[in-house]
């Protein structure tokens, strides 16, 4: 009898345990729909996170290749000391291109106007002038005839005349601003070409070009000059894969669970 009984007392507790066991695998299977399901949330929102992040890149480039196509009339003049164009900054550049660069014929100037910005009591640095042409030619006439003169004074200050850089332009050529200043201690020519490249005249005879700050950081080391490692923009999508996010290059209209699939 007492058998009997501790059989029947482990029928219980094994009946007890299947229920436990059932109602364990309901959950777990419930978890993993919840799971596959998750997983197919995070592939659909990373293709879309993906597809705006590409999107925003496109329109980045758009925007800059507009802004470029807009000043290209425009030229820049720096250093020249403020209030010097007194009442009239128009007839001031009219005088200044005639006089200092020899420039004859027609100057179509459309509009000028000093870079916004407060002056302070403690800078010294005039803001720099921007002209826009009514056509390209014409300062391009301007450009190179202030280039040839090279050394062109306003009250014994020296001025300088460039194109009128977008943003990210100026800030990509401002990187080789100390590597040049190297480069003439070492007696090597260089210049700035469009939109930052850096090409080196050697003794020699030889040009090189560097296409971006990046590869001049690598190739001036030949000539022993340091440059600093310009920071690159990240890499976003990089970044979303160095945190965990999962990746999909199939088309953003057909979310899929990988799991489903291999079935």
């Amino acid at each position: 009898m007492e058998t009997a009984g501790n059989f029947g007392v482990m029928k219980e507790e094994i009946n007890d345990l299947r229920e436990g066991f059932g109602e364990l695998k309901i959950r777990a299977d419930a978890a993993e729909l919840r799971i596959a399901e998750n997983e197919d949330r995070e592939i659909g929102m990373t293709k879309i996170l993906l597809h705006s992040l590409r999107m925003q890149k496109q329109l980045e480039n758009k925007c800059e290749e507009l802004e470029g196509r807009e000043r290209r009339n425009n030229l820049r003049i720096y250093s020249v000391p403020e209030k010097c164009e007194g009442n009239s900054m128009m007839d001031f550049l009219e005088n200044l291109i005639r006089e200092k660069l020899d420039v004859s014929g027609e100057i179509p100037i459309e509009r000028a106007h000093r870079a916004t910005g407060h002056l302070t009591g403690h800078s010294d640095r005039p803001r720099s002038i921007i002209v826009r042409f009514q056509n390209y030619n014409v300062r391009q006439r301007v450009l190179q005839a202030a280039w040839a003169k090279k050394d062109i004074r306003v009250k014994d200050c020296r001025i300088f005349f460039d194109e009128d850089f977008t943003t990210q332009v100026f800030k990509e050529r401002a990187k080789y601003r100390q590597v040049r200043k190297q480069l003439q201690e070492r007696n090597i020519k260089s210049r700035i070409l469009f939109p930052a490249k850096l090409k080196l005249f050697e003794k020699n005879g030889k040009v090189r070009v560097f296409n971006n700050p990046q590869d001049a950081t690598q190739g001036l080391l030949e000539y022993g000059v340091n440059m600093e490692s310009p920071a690159g923009e990240p890499d976003l999508e990089s970044t979303l894969q160095a945190s965990g996010f999962r990746m999909a290059d199939t088309p953003l209209q057909e979310p899929e669970n990988p799991r489903i699939a291999k079935e």
